[in-house]
């Protein structure tokens, strides 16, 4: 499978098993540190409007407590990222940690959240660019 040496494969299989034990009750996610991230890109037509995007994620930490930590990163517009085969880069990358699944769920629901989304990025995104995860990190 995708080049894989034997070891790697079975090394993967065995990660995996842990992993599903490790999550198997939703009380061990609950008390576990939560990170975020969402990547995506704007209309080509709205190019020029990243800094306002930007402004708009970097405001959230100030409306939404929950937020433990974040990070914002811009592409750095490298060729083999705008000639990938699978397609361009995103531009925009906002990375967000929560102490728990319910801080998430606090921020994903909040009012500075949906006004951003429905005012700022909606009107300005590629449709099909969103990618986003959140995934259980451990406590530092």
């Amino acid at each position: 499978k995708f080049g894989l040496r034997i070891e790697e494969e079975e090394e993967m299989h065995l990660s995996s098993a842990l992993l599903r034990r490790q999550f198997s009750s939703s009380s061990a996610i609950m008390s576990s540190r939560i990170k975020h991230v969402v990547m995506f890109r704007l209309k080509e037509e709205c190019a020029e409007e990243i800094p306002e995007v930007c402004n708009g994620l970097l405001d959230l930490p100030q409306k939404v407590p929950a937020i433990v930590q974040y990070e914002l990163g811009k592409d750095l517009v490298l060729p083999s990222g705008q000639n990938h085969p699978a397609g361009k880069n995103r531009q925009i990358a906002w990375t967000v940690y929560f102490k728990n699944v319910e801080d998430y769920n606090t921020y994903d629901q909040s009012e500075a959240h949906k006004h951003f989304i429905a005012n700022i990025l909606k009107p300005r995104l590629e449709p099909g660019s969103r990618a986003a995860i959140q995934y259980e990190v451990p406590e530092e």
